[in-house]
């Protein structure tokens, strides 16, 4: 009832037998947890020698909480340790904490390949029950490594390609029979290229969800315009600092440490004029509190200006105010009644909109100064809060006319389903918007930019984006915005300065089940994965095609229902602000084929069109052999040119039972 004991075995796989004799097999049933030794694997790198891999041991602390505790040592000095823990109390709460600690040795001192880096990350992950505490919740997501962790510890195309880090620890409160709300937030954002780490030390938000203060009790009658004003607040309080992983908690990185206070209080109404137009006023005040401020000066002796902290409390203030009118336009045209399209409608929802802000730039407010910024005495104005962490008010009276329109075009033909007609609704333009706004209090270069954005689906198969920004004003010869009209200088209206195109193909072949054939319970992903202490054969194939979502990036499932599907996404930009023009192109593709009713091949890849190769290529192949499984995962190109093998025993009983080889990308 505790183990299982077998004498003389040989190996078949798939009705083949093999030469490959144990004398006997000894293995633990033990029901519930169990501590005990993790066995290491052994090989040898080219880059860091022979190794004993992921040996190690487990604690089976309690039905509550166990650890996991693992090292790797290699001949040239590298070593890696690890530990895993997880717990869990039910209706209460749930998470894991991961620490990992490496010494990476590569190549031979004094040469230009030589590297002797160390690294860490840490990682905790906890969830809260919905039955714990109905009003409030707590969660936590901590993802912290060293900046070069990602490049020797990488397990996966996902974890290299990452360019940032975020962790986020939350708390939120919520009062029930109140508009009252409060959420807490330490946050963690760390850029892997540039080595550039911001803290949130914490974040507070309080919340007032919106009122209607004038509204009857009652609720007896038509609604006067005044009864649908609504009113809503918050309050924010924040601490941030930013600086590079290696100096973040130095004295000086503490010394930029940015606090604030924000307050908005937003106030808006809506209503109708002539049953089609609708009207939505509205006004915004927002109020900042600082504990310091910034003072320029020019330095006549380094001819350099000087920027100094002033400390003490500071309060800014700003309002602005609008009013919009939308309404909506139908046009449509019908066909016969035996024509196969029956309809195209077009609905057009232009808008306009009037907004006000006045000049907190005057010298009476006291936020916005002049400084000298040359030998010759050329001044420019500043906000002594424009170093502060939401900003100050805004200089410059505005007043601006906003303009959009936006359309879209859908066709109603018959569609023969069985022996029934219907008719079918299809979107030939999901979406077409046209906007831009005009300041009617600006001295000069009055018209913003024109931005035309469109969306729409083909054949239910194809997406396509497209977004472009164009601007009124020419240049001239240095590249430099000018206050004249590009059409008076190049005989253009307009000047595109940027465009972006995304097109994406989503092709899969239909499923067997809709075809009436037998239904298959295996959904496969072809990835790495661990199988360990599964025994339900639908079980493991989830939680593969789960690891094949996280090494894509992304959650896609294979079938093997779905016998092929295939995924291209090309994106193209253009952007031409000045005088030179940048263009940027990428294509990714992603699928999965099924070569038999028991193969499964997967791969991910994509073409650099300014290097004119491939970039970064998964091919992952999976074999169910009955009782047991093949996996394969191959990156042929690149940084992580590597490849894993395994063959396993499916039962979780007998995953010890099981031939790995695997080489990494620091092997090479």
């Amino acid at each position: 009832g505790d183990r299982l004991i077998t004498g003389p075995a040989y190996l078949v796989i798939q009705d083949v037998p093999l030469p490959l004799v144990i004398p006997f097999g000894f293995f633990p049933t033990t029901k519930g947890r169990s501590s005990g030794i993790i066995l290491p694997q052994y090989g040898e790198e080219n880059n860091r020698g022979f190794f004993l891999r992921d040996a190690g041991f487990y604690f089976g602390f309690s039905d509550y909480v166990d650890l996991k505790v693992t090292g790797s040592v290699f001949s040239k000095g590298s070593w890696t340790l690890n530990s895993q823990s997880s717990y869990r109390k039910r209706y209460k709460y749930s998470g894991n904490i991961t620490y990992q600690f490496a010494q990476t040795i590569l190549g031979e001192e004094g040469l230009a390949d030589y590297a002797n880096d160390r690294t860490y990350r840490i990682g905790w992950n906890h969830n809260q029950d919905p039955k714990a505490s109905p009003n409030s919740t707590f969660r936590a997501s901590v993802n912290i490594a060293s900046p070069s962790h990602r490049k020797y510890q990488s397990e996966s195309v996902n974890s290299y390609l990452a360019g940032t880090m975020q962790s986020s620890i939350s708390y939120n409160k919520t009062w029930p029979g109140t508009p009252f709300s409060m959420t807490s937030t330490l946050s963690h954002s760390q850029n892997n290229r540039d080595s550039i780490v911001t803290l949130g030390l914490p974040k507070v938000s309080f919340n007032m969800s919106r009122i209607s203060p004038f509204k009857r009790k009652s609720g007896i009658g038509v609604p006067k315009w005044y009864e649908k004003v609504g009113l809503s607040y918050s309050v924010n309080f924040d601490n941030s600092v930013t600086a590079r992983t290696d100096s973040i908690f130095t004295r000086s990185a503490l010394n930029n440490l940015k606090n604030g206070v924000q307050h908005s209080i937003p106030v808006s109404t809506s209503f109708s004029i002539l049953k089609f137009l609708t009207i939505s006023p509205s006004v915004n005040y927002s109020e900042y509190w600082y504990t310091k401020t910034i003072e320029k000066s020019w330095d006549t002796l380094t001819n350099k200006v000087i920027i100094d902290t002033i400390p003490g409390f500071k309060r800014a203030w700003q309002y602005n105010t609008g009013a919009s009118m939308s309404t909506k336009l139908y046009g449509m045209y019908t066909f016969g009644a035996s024509s196969f399209v029956q309809a195209i409608r077009h609905v057009v929802t232009p808008s306009v909109s009037l907004g006000y802000r006045p000049d907190f730039g005057e010298p009476k407010y006291g936020y916005w100064k002049e400084v000298q910024v040359n030998a010759n005495g050329t001044t420019q104005p500043y906000s002594i809060f424009e170093q502060s962490l939401y900003g100050g008010p805004g200089r410059g009276k505005s007043g601006t006319v906003n303009f959009s329109l936006g359309s879209n075009l859908e066709m109603k033909v018959l569609s023969l389903r069985d022996t029934s007609v219907t008719v079918k609704k299809i979107k030939l333009l999901e979406s077409v918007n046209l906007s831009s706004s005009y300041n009617i209090l600006a001295d000069s270069m009055n018209w913003s930019p024109v931005s035309f954005s469109a969306r729409t689906n083909l054949f239910e198969k194809i997406n396509v984006n497209f977004s472009s920004i164009f601007n009124p004003y020419a240049i001239d010869s240095l590249g430099k915005t000018l206050s004249s009209y590009n059409y008076e200088k190049a005989g253009n209206p307009f000047r595109l300065t940027s465009a972006r195109i995304g097109v994406g193909i989503s092709l899969k072949s239909p499923s067997k089940d809709s075809k009436g054939k037998e239904n298959s319970s295996n959904n496969m992903g072809i990835g790495e994965s661990s199988m360990a202490g599964m025994t339900d054969n639908s079980q493991q194939d989830n939680m593969f095609g789960e690891s094949l979502g996280t090494f894509y990036g992304q959650q896609n499932y294979v079938d093997f229902n779905v016998p092929w599907n295939l995924r291209l996404d090309y994106t193209f930009s253009y952007a031409k602000p000045g005088l030179e023009q940048q263009i940027t192109q990428a294509i990714t593709f992603t699928g999965d084929l099924s070569l038999s009713p028991k193969w499964k091949i997967g791969f991910f890849s994509g073409y650099d069109f300014k290097n004119l190769k491939l970039t970064t290529t998964s091919i992952n192949f999976y074999r169910d052999l009955h009782c047991w499984e093949m996996r394969l995962t191959v990156i042929p190109i690149g940084y992580l040119k590597s490849f894993s093998f395994q063959l396993n025993v499916k039962p979780g009983v007998l995953q010890d039972l099981k031939i790995t080889k695997r080489q990494g990308h620091l092997d090479k």
